[in-house]
């Protein structure tokens, strides 16, 4: 997820390239039935029967499904993907056909933020228009910021201009000289992946399950009865994921230690910028799952209270100024008037009248 203009899609359409078995979707133009399967009639000697024709997640069974613009689908469209990503199958009912299909594939989505650019000050979730129930099913989440830099814009300047230069060169019929061409063609890395996908099967021992039991236990010991819930089980998978395909990258038969720390450096890292807090120093992996911090949530509770104990005598409602009033204990009043503006954004209390509040 990032800003516009950084070539998600180019990313997304590079793997789908490299991938030996790939499908690529644009959310704007993504079915429920394209994604998972459709069902349609067909002729069969002179009679017409139903038959299921299989959807991009189906079709990308063994390999990659990248869905480009995710947070431009159709809401009803985008819930084909819940069971895609939790189980890695596909439950159809339709036209009198009941079937479970195989989606054993690597999900890649690209997204941008609601509000056109990512602001750093906000959590994930309130950002991007997506289910958090579906942002937490991703292992990893990274944010792609556009902020300028003297010496990536030089070398993405000298990339694009090379590209231009080559396609000049194709149409003019010369020769790409040999040094500008890439020192791995698609061909070779297709070979490579489809070789270390059929052939290569990673095996953990208690060395490295122990080191990744021991991080997730650790991260999740930071948690207690009035902090953030750091991590989920989720993640836990994540981590085991990651140090397999470590491994396999390598065509290893066996994770070893090096696998399992170079797993831990990439989730911490996605970690500190999806799901940090700066105001609790912690991680807060409701910033992901909910799209609400549980400070947020433990101020959104204080705010309820206010204004249920401080109701006019017929019990009906609260004055805003005495609510903010109250509120500014440990905050400032723009802080206490943005808290109130969430609130009723989210319909927990409401505005019956101009200057008074009341929980819904």
């Amino acid at each position: 997820v990032g800003d516009p203009g950084i070539a998600k899609s180019q990313l997304l359409r590079r793997l789908v390239s490299i991938s030996p078995r790939s499908a690529y979707v644009s959310g704007r133009g993504a079915s429920a039935a394209g994604l998972t399967a459709a069902a349609v009639k067909e002729e069969f000697g002179g009679e017409s029967r139903w038959v299921l024709e299989a959807g991009a997640l189906v079709m990308a069974d063994g390999g990659i499904a990248a869905v480009d613009e995710m947070d431009k689908m159709n809401k009803d469209d985008r819930g084909g993907l819940h069971e895609a990503m939790e189980s890695q199958t596909i439950s159809i009912s339709k036209a009198g056909i009941n079937a479970t299909l195989q989606c054993r594939c690597a999900l890649i989505g690209a997204a941008n933020p609601k509000m056109g650019r990512f602001d750093d000050y906000m959590s994930l979730g309130e950002q991007i228009d997506m289910p958090p129930s579906l942002l937490s099913r991703f292992d990893l989440i990274f944010i792609l910021t556009d902020k300028p830099n003297v010496k990536t814009d030089y070398d993405i300047g000298r990339h694009i201009l090379g590209l231009h230069r080559k396609g000049q060169m194709l149409n003019s019929g010369e020769v790409i000289p040999e040094e500008s061409m890439t020192p791995y063609d698609t061909a070779t890395l297709r070979k490579y992946i489809a070789y270390a996908k059929s052939h290569v099967f990673p095996i953990g021992d208690e060395q490295t399950d122990t080191m990744i039991l021991d991080h997730y236990v650790r991260i999740r010991g930071l948690s207690g009865k009035d902090k953030p819930i750091t991590i989920a089980p989720r993640q836990l998978e994540a981590l085991v994921r990651l140090s397999e395909a470590s491994a396999r990258v390598r065509l290893s038969d066996r994770i070893e230690i090096e696998d399992v720390k170079r797993a831990l450096t990439i989730f911490d890292t996605c970690m500190k910028q999806v799901a940090y807090d700066s105001e609790t120093g912690m991680f807060d992996i409701d910033r992901v799952m909910t799209s609400t911090p549980k400070k947020t949530r433990d101020n959104v509770v204080a705010l309820l209270d206010i204004v249920r104990k401080h109701a006019d005598e017929l019990g009906y409602a609260a004055r805003e100024q005495v609510v903010i009033s109250l509120m500014t204990t440990g905050k400032s009043i723009d802080e206490a008037e943005a808290l109130i503006e969430k609130a009723l954004q989210t319909t927990v209390i409401m505005e019956p009248r101009r200057g008074y509040l009341k929980v819904v």
